[in-house]
């Protein structure tokens, strides 16, 4: 069953095929997964082997080619008829004689994909060797790179699109909660992390949860590493851990972060909460339409430069299917405008030598400013050892 209504899919279709016309392109090799489930409801996590949605301006619906036994996972979940999904033979994977990249370029060639033909370069998986491959099957067509074109579709969402992210937002609100109260001296790692992960998958009993990620949770001494998980170890006095934690509805995500402290927390941590606090509310009042991405950099860093904490990372970016959607990044060389349905990761981490710390809310832009989709309060957590 797909997540939305057809006419939505379709909405999307046509709106790439005005930026294919623009981008002078005949027909485009989409390969990139959450891009694929954006035009086909495709759900399954598959991408590890090769696959591509072909869509060219002669048909308003796409063309979905799997591995053979993927074809299950498409049926299920597409809103494409049965004669869009199709298959290459599963004697491909693996084969030593013959590439599923191949098989790949006959078919689209076989729909019509001639021309101009874009295609996402850097997609996962898709390396120098895969582009020779495809290439070569393509025949006379050329291919060109077309990254970021369906980002520029997806970084606008539509009122269901948003419904979703709200919708994991109360997860994600109610996983963070549970996973701090499960951080007590004698505790491990790997309880809490499990707490999380129950709530993230389990939802609430409105709201189921989908497929996650696991939970990124590092604990001091390695309180500063941005994306490590959790280790063997248990809880006692003095440690810190920084949580950032993501929901998911039908692959819409919604991302939240902060930071607990078992016992009294040091002076210089408050300091710094305090600078990412004051950073993180400059940023949060800019995110209104008509203001840029790089204006809302620019907020942050005139009032967190203040306190003389460093941070060189950027603080945020959209935020959707599997988490990233790119498109559209909070730093200052970034001139994208704001419109409202924009939802965007406000995350203001601190991850330098000296300090370590993470602070995080999904923000969506209405007409009237930004929204927060979660509810959790802006501080500091501090738990008794």
């Amino acid at each position: 069953m797909p997540a939305f209504e057809i006419s939505e899919y379709r909405t999307r279709v046509r709106n790439l095929h005005e930026l294919m016309d623009a981008a002078g392109m005949d027909a485009l090799l989409v390969l990139t997964e959450s891009n694929i489930n954006y035009l086909t409801g495709y759900e399954g996590y598959s991408d590890y082997v090769p696959q591509a949605a072909l869509v060219t301006k002669a048909s308003d619906t796409p063309a979905l080619i799997l591995r053979e036994m993927d074809i299950h996972c498409a049926t299920a979940t597409c809103w494409l008829p049965d004669g869009h999904i199709l298959a290459y033979p599963e004697a491909l994977i693996a084969s030593a004689s013959g590439s599923p990249w191949t098989h790949i370029a006959q078919t689209a060639s076989g729909l019509g994909a001639s021309g101009r033909i874009g295609c996402e370069l850097t997609a996962t998986g898709f390396g120098v060797k895969q582009h020779a491959e495809l290439g070569a099957g393509l025949d006379t067509a050329s291919l060109v790179d077309a990254d970021g074109l369906v980002s520029v579709l997806k970084k606008t969402k539509s009122d269901r699109e948003l419904a979703y992210q709200e919708e994991a937002a109360r997860i994600v609100d109610r996983a963070m909660l549970e996973g701090m109260a499960a951080i007590r001296t004698g505790a491990r790692e790997c309880d809490v992390a499990a707490t999380i992960m129950q709530r993230l998958c389990a939802g609430t009993p409105e709201v189921p949860g989908g497929p996650t990620k696991t939970p990124t949770m590092p604990v001091a001494p390695v309180a500063n590493a941005p994306h490590l998980k959790w280790s063997d170890g248990s809880y006692r006095g003095g440690l810190q851990t920084n949580f950032e934690l993501g929901a998911f509805r039908h692959r819409y995500c919604c991302a939240l972060s902060r930071t607990v402290f078992l016992g009294e927390p040091p002076k210089r941590l408050r300091t710094v909460h305090d600078a990412v606090l004051d950073g993180f509310l400059a940023a949060f009042e800019t995110l209104r339409p008509g203001k840029t991405c790089g204006d809302v950099a620019r907020a942050f860093d005139s009032r967190f430069s203040r306190h003389g904490v460093r941070k060189e990372s950027r603080i945020g970016y959209s935020l959707g299917i599997d988490w990233t959607d790119g498109g559209a990044s909070l730093q200052p060389d970034d001139e994208t405008e704001l419109v409202p349905g924009m939802v965007f990761h406000l995350i203001i981490g601190i991850w330098e030598p000296e300090d370590g710390y993470v602070f995080s809310e999904t923000v969506k832009i209405t007409k009237d400013g930004p929204v927060s989709l979660t509810e959790l309060p802006r501080e500091l957590f501090v738990k008794d050892a």
